[in-house]
């Protein structure tokens, strides 16, 4: 019982430190980014390299997270174990008596904030996935939701992923986008498919790469007409 008592109070105490992270008051000093937000199989993140090397920007992807984790002082490896996952609040109890180290839902959360911001705040980026969307104010990033066909995010699956059947493309690209639509609903309590969170929705049913980061561009210098002039010659 005592083991369940700790729990509480140690979740008491991480939801504090939550809401006073949350009360933190947001620079308002730097350069806009852009935040991918993608399906499985979409292309999301194909874009993404393509938008960050066009601009010559670079891509917060997982590698960078956790650089980035080294920089705060957080744990590293443990945020590693549970990047764009979710878990039950029975998993986070029986881990957190048998691992003393072990990052909570609550905890994760509140790193993976402190992580996006502080990315954002080095300097020009396009994050992808993390619910960057929902993290960064929509005054310094460009929201992009890059979707298809569950039909066309099969075949792109099993092309460039190397599955041997389709069927288990199929199984890959569901499994894949259940784990992340949970992700952003237990963390972000939100649908990650509604377009109000985003303000282009792209789907690459009949776009090529190439076509989606011309659009997204083209977005971003009608958003931020200040920065696309800083911006002028990879823009155009």
């Amino acid at each position: 019982m005592h083991y369940l008592i700790d729990r509480l109070v140690n979740k008491a105490i991480e939801r504090s430190q939550l809401e006073r992270v949350e009360k933190l008051k947001i620079k308002t000093d730097w350069n806009p980014d852009i935040a991918i937000s993608r399906d499985p199989g979409s292309g999301g993140k194909v874009i993404a390299k393509k938008l960050a090397k066009q601009l010559g920007w670079q891509l917060f992807n997982k590698a960078l997270m956790l650089e980035l984790s080294k920089e705060l002082g957080m744990p590293t490896e443990q945020l590693s174990h549970v990047d764009e996952h979710s878990r039950s609040w029975a998993t986070d109890f029986v881990h957190s008596i048998l691992n003393p180290d072990y990052v909570s839902d609550i905890m994760y959360i509140t790193h993976l904030k402190q992580i996006l911001l502080h990315a954002s705040k080095r300097g020009d980026m396009v994050i992808l996935g993390r619910g960057a969307n929902l993290v960064l104010p929509p005054d310094k990033c460009l929201r992009v939701r890059i979707t298809a066909s569950l039909k066309t995010r099969v075949e792109n699956f099993y092309k460039y992923e190397k599955t041997k059947t389709k069927l288990e493309a199929s199984n890959l690209v569901k499994h894949l986008g259940d784990q992340r639509n949970r992700f952003i609903k237990q963390y972000f309590g939100t649908n990650p498919h509604n377009p109000w969170n985003y303000d282009l929705v792209i789907s690459t049913d009949h776009l090529t790469p190439d076509q989606a980061v011309e659009i997204i561009l083209q977005a971003y210098k009608s958003k931020f007409p200040d920065d696309a002039a800083r911006l002028k010659s990879k823009l155009s």
